[in-house]
């Protein structure tokens, strides 16, 4: 075998002889380079439409709907997050009223007391409004070896009784869990709201958007506009197949550099995923009714104009517009969605993903983490589809993955915004989150002028 190739390897150490040493280091150094940014890895993932498969790889579905029934499924979960509650304020759903209409699971380092402190004197006032019952809870980890802080956090949760604890290290890469224990508490111990609304603490929230935006959120927020005009040219509407495409975005776990594409795209349809036509309520009355009603335009009755009878209609199809409501099995899973972003290779990244992790070039469509709303039927989907679902430890890939094996598609709104919206006083009308607001003096200070102008 040598002497078949020793004429080849002569003439390969004489073709290297006569390469200067300096382009051999360039060479490899060039080479090095793209496999530190994953050029190379970006040539071995699998295509994410046509493959893609994530265990349990299989129909999950009668798996789900047996622990929602407290029974024993055909197969056995792969993947239960078994922490146990420090801190658990089991009471803090069940006072005062027996359905609540939202709740808010805020997302928050252990160490940060004066966010904690910002929020509860801004967004998350309980009793911002009388007759929408709200909940707020603080879900964190631990710092096993810092006492102190723990003493801090304990004194807190006494005071406030918001705090929920459970026995995980409170880090970035463990904000899965954290999550994923935030849907456990609510399921155990907090079932009777509506909608639940995780928020990171560095997050301002419009309260009265929120509010808002869960009564119809495919109109949201058109219908409120004055403008017929600009209603009917922007209206919207959740059909069985949603259409949505948006480009790759640069912040988060999976390229969060995209941004909103005009071309849109059909997606995969939800076996439950809900439709929403503002069609009737008690008086029949359709979406186009409410609109005119909610502009406050002249209405005939009998074909004449009767001022009495036009203001007593107008009166009620104002109060039916905000009396719209979503029905009791919607399954919303809504925020700002990433349509077809892809995952980071390059290794000098803190959300870097290896071909063992995730093989695929595109992540499935996934809401960012910062701020999401479920409706409680998602809740409850999400949360057992999660037992058949592999861990993931970035969260809002974790659920989008989820989602995808429960045939949930998520909705996408602008007014959820993932980065810091530049603030002026009254551009901030229909922001219904915000991010980047970790200093709590100046979330204080943007909230109370927002809810002075009615926009909070």
């Amino acid at each position: 075998m040598y002497c078949l190739l020793r004429p080849y390897l002569q003439k390969c150490r004489r073709i290297l002889s006569r390469v200067k040493p300096g382009y051999v280091l360039f060479f490899f150094g060039v080479i090095a380079l793209l496999e530190f940014f994953g050029v190379f890895i970006h040539l071995f993932e699998v295509t994410y439409d046509e493959n893609f498969a994530y265990p349990y790889e299989g129909n999950v579905h009668d798996f789900v709907n047996a622990l929602r029934r407290n029974e024993r499924p055909e197969i056995e979960p792969i993947n239960e997050y078994k922490y146990t509650f420090i801190l658990k304020q089991p009471q803090k759903c069940k006072e005062d009223v027996d359905t609540l209409r939202l709740v808010y699971v805020v997302k928050s380092a252990l160490e940060n007391f004066d966010r904690r402190t910002a929020i509860r004197n801004s967004w998350g006032i309980e009793k911002r409004f009388f007759d929408v019952p709200v909940r707020t809870i603080f879900v964190v980890g631990t710092h096993p070896d810092d006492e102190e802080m723990d003493a801090r956090l304990k004194l807190e949760a006494a005071i406030y009784k918001d705090i929920i604890q459970a026995d995980f290290v409170d880090s970035y890469y463990n904000n899965t869990i954290k999550t994923m224990m935030g849907l456990k508490w609510l399921v155990k111990y907090c079932p009777n709201s509506r909608f639940y609304m995780f928020v990171d603490d560095d997050m301002y929230v419009s309260v009265k958007n929120v509010v808002t935006f869960i009564r119809n959120p495919a109109n949201y927020p058109f219908y409120l506009m004055e403008s017929r005009k600009v209603y009917n040219a922007h209206k919207r509407e959740i059909k069985r197949s949603d259409l949505v495409d948006y480009e790759s975005v640069d912040d988060s776990p999976a390229s969060r550099n995209a941004t909103y594409n005009s071309k849109a795209s059909e997606i995969k349809s939800s076996v439950r995923s809900f439709a929403i036509h503002a069609s009737t309520n008690n008086s029949g009355m359709d979406v186009s009714e409410k609109r005119d009603a909610g502009n406050g335009e002249n209405l005939t009755v009998a074909g004449k104009r009767s001022p009495e009878s036009s203001a007593a209609t107008l009166n009620r199809k104002k109060r039916q517009l905000f009396d719209f409501e979503l029905p009791d099995d919607v399954r919303l899973f809504a925020g700002f969605v990433f349509m077809r972003s892809a995952p980071h290779r390059h290794k000098f990244s803190k959300w870097y993903v290896s071909l063992r992790e995730y093989p695929y070039h595109l992540w499935p469509p996934y809401v960012t983490a910062g701020a999401f709303i479920l409706s409680k039927e998602a809740l409850l989907d999400l949360y057992y589809t999660s037992f058949y679902t592999k861990h993931f430890r970035f969260d809002d890939i974790f659920l989008g993955l989820v989602a995808r094996k429960a045939d949930i598609v998520p909705f996408h709104c602008e007014d959820f915004h993932f980065y810091k919206k530049a603030y002026t006083k009254y551009g901030y009308k229909y922001v219904i989150t915000s991010h980047g607001y970790d200093d709590p003096n100046e979330l204080v200070q943007v909230w109370n002028e927002q809810k002075a102008l009615g926009n909070a």
